[in-house]
């Protein structure tokens, strides 16, 4: 057989990919020049080709050139895996793969970082810097955007932040728009009452029942959730009693409040105390601040 086969076939299939030396060399480990003496008629060692193969997207009779063995659609592959998971276990097998690419697919300065084992626990003590358990927070920022979150099998979550053309900043709403969200949360009662809804999403109540079961005044309740209603944490519904009308009151957008609230938790923790940080950009106005953080 020709030796220089493999080195042929790895370079169509690298450019089939869009992928340059460099960044499949870095992807299996090893240096750019060994993948372009692979392709200028050397062969790479055995034990290689399937980490090859996977990161091309093929086979490895494909490697070969023997047939079946195309670029795989690698969105017809996940969702066939996915498929292939009982329905209840998908998320948090989502969620796993997104650490995973936080921390070692996305940048190519973090192809050779050290294993690190998926997290037991979503929160630890760190009591020596902060007053109660934190957050195992994930941070990548690439210069196409960020990927960050906590991933750990009790609990996780995750944001994908891909920098638009034109900047973050333009898909903002504005100003008056976000004082009117945060100034609902803040008014007194507001958090206690939303923490009930979070817990009762499937049915309505009325403001004496919320004040009943939260110990919140009624007047402060009933303040609430009409500011919580105006920018749609809340959803308010009148319903008919042989004594009149009654207004009640069920949770918005749960799928919106969950994420909002993991979030604004991973905000206020204190800043740095991440399981893994790195090269961290300041977008969001189109700055370009660039640091390494350590965990």
């Amino acid at each position: 057989m020709d030796i220089s086969l493999i080195g042929n076939q790895i370079q169509k299939f690298r450019k089939a990919q869009g992928m340059t030396q460099k960044e499949l060399g870095a992807a299996i480990g090893v240096s750019t020049q060994a993948v372009s003496q692979w392709e200028n008629g050397g062969a790479p060692d055995v034990a290689l080709l399937p980490a090859i193969a996977d990161k091309l997207g093929v086979t490895v009779d494909a490697l070969f050139g023997r047939e079946g063995g195309q670029v795989r659609d690698m969105s017809d592959t996940f969702i066939q895996w996915l498929r292939s998971l009982p329905e209840q276990e998908r998320l948090s097998r989502i969620t796993r793969l997104l650490w995973e690419a936080a921390i070692y697919g996305v940048s190519d300065a973090l192809f050779t970082a050290p294993k690190i084992d998926y997290p037991e626990a979503a929160e630890a003590d760190m009591l020596s810097i902060a007053e109660s358990r934190v957050l195992m927070r994930t941070v990548t920022g690439i210069d196409s955007g960020y990927i960050l979150g906590v991933g750990a099998k009790d609990y996780s979550f995750f944001g994908v932040f891909p920098e638009p053309e034109e900047g973050y900043e333009k898909y903002f709403v504005t100003d008056e728009e976000y004082r009117a969200l945060f100034g609902a949360m803040a008014l007194p009662g507001a958090m206690e009452t939303l923490r009930f809804f979070c817990r009762n999403k499937q049915t309505l109540y009325a403001a004496a029942v919320v004040t009943q079961r939260t110990g919140v005044p009624l007047p402060e309740t009933e303040q609430a959730m009409e500011a919580m209603t105006r920018v749609h944490l809340l959803q308010k519904e009148q319903i008919t009693l042989p004594d009149g009308p009654l207004d009640t009151y069920a949770i918005g957008d749960f799928s919106g409040i969950v994420p909002l609230l993991s979030f604004a938790r991973w905000i206020l923790q204190p800043h740095g105390m991440n399981l893994v940080g790195n090269v961290i950009r300041a977008t969001c106005f189109g700055k370009e601040a660039a640091h390494d953080e350590k965990a």
